[in-house]
């Protein structure tokens, strides 16, 4: 089917005066709402205990622009296992780390269960090991490269042109190593058990957990599990000044050496080696990098909470992407507490007039499609021609973040 061309300068996403026109197409509804369904792959995982609605929307057809956003929702008879990931100067990190890290958490699980014999595991276990698999999974990546390149010793004693006989190649495994560490995501993890108990997340970066929960009262209360490691986090800046005190440029325009917003993540390991090994090895790696982020630590959550009725609970996580649908409007920004309190209540509300159900199978009623849509919209009025410039304006750059939802029933 064919709609009509029409121009548009997206001012409500604050291109500047001069630029524009572009062409998009002028969808109407109900296609241009399939359309958004289609494009962010909209869908519900259903398991014996739990739904979770996901989208994940790029709109850029660019090849070069494709997501670089992945998640994971997995049920381990009863434990609940989410996470989304987002990476960043490539996908060769961020491919690795969903294709590791779920196993290894579920390993260690699975022996915290074991060792626990009839009772459930500690609390504090179940956070522990979160934090020893994702430190696992960032460490591994290190010892790829020092199996290479064990220290400056060696490093010194090779030439720029062995160096680069030893890690690049199309066929070459070490040129994959090498990206690997080059590259940098995001994680976001949050582990259910099976007497919905226990929430627990594990946070790196600036992805958005948030819980709500229907009080006694009838009301949504909104709790957010995560906290922002970004540039433009004080306590964030206040911990790199300190581990840099003779670094003034260590945080330069709310970046960490004014290139990236993360202050922690998995990967970036151009500043967890020594500087030798940026100049001799990252930097002599067909394809490049750019920079990025230093990763100390990872911020665990544990939160206990009575059980409940699942009906009456949910849980959001979310790539940063949804967020910065926020950032142009007319109005006042919001701030980032009044987003995600936002979020639960028009999340919460739907649970109320629909039965208390947060999702099921249609896309139409897939939550997380519901909080994607709001975003594309700043929070404003719903209009679908906005929407259609949104998803099919002909841009030759990548008007948008990359930006992952998920929506869990408890």
């Amino acid at each position: 089917m064919s709609y009509p061309q029409r121009s548009t300068w997206l001012e409500f996403l604050g291109f500047p005066p001069g630029y524009g026109p572009w062409t998009y197409r002028a969808i109407p509804e109900p296609w241009i709402s399939s359309e958004l369904a289609r494009l962010a792959s909209a869908h519900v995982i259903n398991s014996k205990t739990s739904t979770t609605g996901c989208v994940s929307l790029q709109p850029s057809p660019d090849p070069d622009d494709r997501s670089q956003d992945r998640f994971v929702v997995l049920d381990w008879d009863g434990w609940l296992f989410s996470a989304v990931f987002d990476g960043h100067g490539g996908e060769e990190a961020v491919d690795y780390v969903v294709q590791e890290l779920p196993s290894l958490i579920h390993a260690a699980l699975a022996k915290a269960l074991a060792d626990a014999g009839t009772a459930p595991p500690a609390p504090s276990t179940v956070s522990t090991l979160l934090q020893s698999s994702i430190r696992a999974v960032d460490d591994a990546l290190t010892d790829r490269v020092k199996h290479l390149f064990p220290d400056e010793a060696t490093l010194a004693v090779l030439t720029d042109e062995q160096i680069k006989s030893t890690i690049n190649g199309p066929t070459n495994p070490n040129n994959l190593a090498i990206l690997r560490c080059m590259r940098g995501t995001t994680a976001l993890v949050s582990l259910v058990d099976p007497k919905k108990e226990n929430l627990w997340v594990a946070s790196l970066g600036d992805c958005q957990a948030v819980l709500g929960a229907k009080n006694s009262n009838g009301t949504w209360d909104t709790t957010i599990l995560s906290v922002n490691h970004s540039g433009k986090n004080p306590a964030e800046v206040a911990r790199i000044r300190k581990e840099h005190p003779n670094e003034s440029e260590c945080i330069k325009f709310d970046r960490v050496l004014g290139a990236i917003a993360v202050t922690r993540a998995i990967g970036d390991h151009i500043f967890k080696l020594p500087v030798s090994y940026t100049r001799r090895v990252f930097m002599n790696c067909v394809p490049g990098f750019s920079v990025s982020s230093k990763l100390e630590h990872f911020l665990p959550h544990n939160n206990r909470r009575p059980t409940s009725n699942a009906s009456q609970s949910f849980l959001i996580l979310c790539s940063d992407g949804l967020v910065d649908l926020y950032e142009h409007t007319n109005a006042r920004r919001p701030t980032l507490e009044e987003i995600l309190t936002q979020w639960v209540h028009i999340l919460g509300e739907r649970m109320d007039s629909r039965g208390a159900k947060v999702s099921d199978g249609a896309d139409k009623e897939n939550a997380a499609l519901v909080l994607l849509r709001h975003a594309l919209m700043a929070g404003g009025a719903d209009d679908p021609d906005r929407l259609a410039q949104m998803l099919t304006v002909e841009i030759p750059c990548r008007w948008m973040d990359d930006t992952t939802v998920l929506v869990q029933t408890l």
